[in-house]
């Protein structure tokens, strides 16, 4: 006989009223209740075969998502308040720099709609994030010195530290937010720029206490080659070939020698393990290969993307350029026939020098693992620690989309994170254990199973928007943006555009979408359900709560006979 349609725990839930339906259940036969309480059919962790890291450049949370339905954005009740300097009381919206030609309150400036449709908005000026600044913008926890430390060290452009997008801007990534799950809990590694958090997303580690080539602290460029095969601690994907999981790196020339930080790791450079390593890390490209083995079904079981530098979203770089790379990924992974078996996770490397207003979570001095120990402080490149010890971090919140059936559902995902949480997910799924990582990230951040909902797998795929390279505004880009070659997007020698115009007075503060959170079941089989509000159900609610239950079940009945 052939089966017939399954009752949903949602469906019984809709028909039950939440809190009626423990009062209801108890005027049914012992059939139905036998029927109610059959095994629910969920995913498990082990039907995910295939991991995609995505990891694009330079973008904070609230940059990207701070608009967002349902998110920790720009109506956060919690945000914190300034305790000392000019804007003492106000929240650390209100950012202050002594001479910023900003008013209401004087010198002070607080967040800004940075409008893409200004073709200077698609491509904004890079802004310093280095490690001392990022420091100083930290402020010991404080965040108050985010406008203060940018109009010093980017004169014009500093102010744009405060400025966002919203959904008109990034269309395809509120679409992926919508009917996938996103990560308003996740941060970068480190308190600083792109080299130290990649290389914490592939290792773990930047090698604090200084015995294996660090710490590494900046980001390399004109002299990179100079320090290639220089560092000695293991990496993840090392291990994950010893335990014979199969990796690949996929990237382009520019990409390779941009983004990726394997080469400056001994192992893939020299030795007899050099070769094999190498392939796997310097020899596939994006999107070709990729698409390439998507289609064919060949990916590996672990896979890392690096997009080009000028579809990387580190600024000067075009917004819709980038999401115009991600598509790719995505567009390839829907129509691959691993797609019900793997998850993407898309992220950015550091917040850029962007505004986020939720302070991380950072260890105490002296945690080992997470202070630097060289003494006395290094500053040579590229371990200038610019008079900070620490923090490593967490760093700055950044956006994470978990693009996924095994994550289909506009879920927000709250739990803390940050790129070691990336690489503890696959110690999770495959069993191969995260080398170099401090047992205090360990204890405070997850491994990002929590952003899953394997309650309800949902292989089906949405109706995303789709970005074009020929469209008015990556036209509009490619002609004002000054990123024509790679190292065009690189800080040393960058071109600059017109500094984007800020309205004045000073900005309104801004909103978010309206709506709440939904939030993933985790590894669970049973989804969250939202508390009722309001008073409780008297009886005659819970009455009706049993015929709705009574009604849908016989529907139930006659749709098997």
């Amino acid at each position: 006989m052939m089966e017939g349609p399954r009752l949903s725990r949602r469906q019984v839930l809709a028909a039950g009223a939440a809190g009626g339906a423990g009062l209801a259940f108890s005027g049914l036969g012992p059939s139905v209740l036998r029927a109610l309480a059959a095994p629910q059919v969920c995913g498990q962790l082990s039907d995910i075969q295939h991991v995609v890291i995505l990891i694009q450049e330079n973008r904070a949370f609230d940059h990207y998502f701070g608009t967002h339905a349902g998110v920790r954005g720009f109506s956060d009740s919690n945000v914190p308040i300034q305790t000392s300097g000019p804007n003492a009381g106000l929240p650390i919206w209100y950012q202050f720099a002594a001479g910023a030609p900003f008013s209401n309150p004087a010198n002070t400036l607080t967040p800004f709609h940075i409008d893409s449709s200004n073709n200077n908005g698609e491509c904004t000026n890079d802004i310093t994030h280095d490690w001392g600044p990022q420091h100083s913008a930290w402020n010991n926890g404080a965040m108050d010195r985010w406008l203060a430390t940018h109009y010093a060290a980017d004169n014009t452009n500093g102010p744009m530290t405060m400025g966002y997008y919203t959904r008109d801007d990034l269309s395809y990534y509120h679409a992926l937010a919508d009917a996938f799950t996103l990560c308003d809990g996740y941060h970068c590694s480190i308190i600083g720029p792109t080299d130290p958090n990649r290389l914490m997303s592939l290792t773990a580690s930047i090698d604090p206490g200084g015995t294996q080539g660090g710490p590494w602290l900046e980001t390399l460029v004109t002299n990179r080659a100079q320090f290639y095969g220089t560092l000695t601690w293991p990496t993840y994907p090392e291990q994950l070939q010893s335990a014979g999981v199969t990796w690949k790196v996929y990237s382009t020339v520019d990409g390779q020698y941009g983004d990726n930080v394997l080469p400056y790791f001994k192992n893939y450079m020299s030795g007899a393990s050099a070769p094999t390593l190498a392939a796997n890390a310097f020899a596939n490209s994006f999107p070709g290969d990729f698409e390439t083995d998507a289609a064919a079904g060949t990916l590996p079981q672990v896979s890392w993307v690096l997009a080009p530098l000028a579809n990387s979203e580190h600024p000067p770089a075009p917004t819709v350029w980038g999401e115009w790379a991600t598509s790719q990924a995505v567009n390839a992974l829907t129509a691959s026939p691993l797609w019900s078996s793997t998850v993407l996770f898309v992220t950015w490397d550091e917040n850029g020098g962007f505004f986020d207003h939720v302070p991380p979570p950072t260890a105490d001095p002296g945690t080992p693992g997470e202070w630097i120990t060289v003494n006395p402080l290094p500053t040579s490149s590229p371990h200038d620690a610019q008079g900070f010890a620490g923090p490593l971090g967490l760093g700055f919140r950044v956006p994470l989309l978990v693009v996924s059936p095994f994550s289909r559902g506009g879920y927000i995902a709250s739990d803390v994170f940050d790129h070691t949480s990336l690489l503890r997910f696959l110690e999770t799924r495959f069993g191969v254990e995260v080398p170099n990582l401090s047992a205090w990230r360990r204890a405070n951040t997850g491994d990002l199973t929590s952003a899953l909902n394997l309650a309800s797998v949902d292989q089906s795929v949405p109706t995303l928007p789709a970005p074009s390279l020929t469209d008015s505004r990556a036209v509009g880009a490619n002609s004002n943006c000054p990123v024509n070659a790679p190292s065009d997007l690189i800080d040393s020698g960058l071109p600059t555009v017109t500094p984007y115009t800020i309205a004045q007075p000073n900005p309104a503060l801004p909103s978010q979408e309206a709506g709440s959170a939904k939030q993933p079941s985790g590894l669970s089989c049973t989804e969250p359900v939202a508390t009722p509000t309001g008073p409780p159900l008297g009886l005659a609610v819970a009455g009706a709560a049993a015929l709705g239950i009574a009604a849908l079940v016989k529907r139930y009945a006659a749709r098997r006979g």
